[in-house]
């Protein structure tokens, strides 16, 4: 069995896998914490690893990680060695994967847009827009195997946190679509903004790439992809477990 990590600016996924098997059989989803000790982080992991199966922890044989919180990869590296009994594999520019990457300072990339295409590469095989919708929303172009670069804009959450932080009248409100357009009090004038807006930057940035490249298949994933789906008019294909794949594949790559 193998352990994958996810480690984002606010939630970390683990993700349980089955040799052979790049979907993980389990996944568990944990607050990311720059600040988080050895001992934080193994009782962590070994909840986790207990609620699939009372035993799993000594069934793990290989770990790797993606991160894009640098002060998290080192405690990660040590604990996972201490629990796995193996040094874990962190994803970088520089790991091995069947694309080639075209950015201007490849370090400054980051390692889960890599593993986003990465699995899209070798699951769809064509070129392809990745849209990673989190924290920020990621926009990614794959282009005849070559990862081409993209966009980053803010999330909805992390938007809706600073308005609300950055005015004295204005709060924070469910990411929903209005009953209409056109608000007539405060709730929903935000509520209206921010799903319309979102939805228009999604639909709008997608579009443009469209205009530059001959490029039909659009991916979405991350934490709000499930809900967007469900309103853009893009066409448009939903797959959630993208990043964890392309954890498995480089993994198996890399070792």
């Amino acid at each position: 069995m193998i352990a994958g990590f996810n480690i984002g600016n606010t939630h970390t996924t683990m993700g349980l896998y089955e040799e052979g098997n790049a979907e993980p059989v389990y996944t568990y989803r944990y607050t990311t914490s720059r600040t988080i000790t050895s001992q934080e982080l193994s009782n962590i992991i070994s909840n986790g690893c207990t609620q699939y199966h009372s035993n799993a922890l000594n069934h793990i044989k290989g770990a790797i990680y993606s991160s894009v919180v640098p002060q998290c990869n080192e405690i990660y590296d040590s604990t996972c060695a201490t629990l796995f009994r193996t040094k874990p594999i962190r994803i970088s520019h520089t790991s091995k994967m069947p694309i080639t990457i075209e950015y201007d300072n490849p370090a400054q990339l980051g390692v889960d847009r890599i593993v986003n295409a990465v699995a899209a590469h070798i699951d769809y095989a064509t070129d392809c827009i990745i849209v990673d919708i989190g924290t920020a929303i990621t926009f990614c172009l794959l282009h005849n195997n070559v990862f081409k670069g993209g966009l980053i804009a803010p999330g909805v959450q992390a938007a809706m946190k600073g308005l609300a932080q950055s005015t004295a009248q204005l709060f924070e409100v469910p990411f929903e679509k209005p009953a209409s357009i056109i608000a007539q009090n405060t709730k929903d004038a935000l509520i209206s903004g921010f799903f319309y807006g979102w939805i228009s930057l999604i639909e709008g940035i997608v579009k443009k790439i469209q205009g530059e490249y001959p490029v039909t298949v659009v991916l979405l994933t991350g934490g709000m992809a499930v809900t967007i789906h469900h309103h853009i008019t893009l066409s448009a294909i939903i797959d959630p477990s993208l990043t964890m794949r392309g954890l498995y594949y480089l993994y198996t790559i890399n070792q």
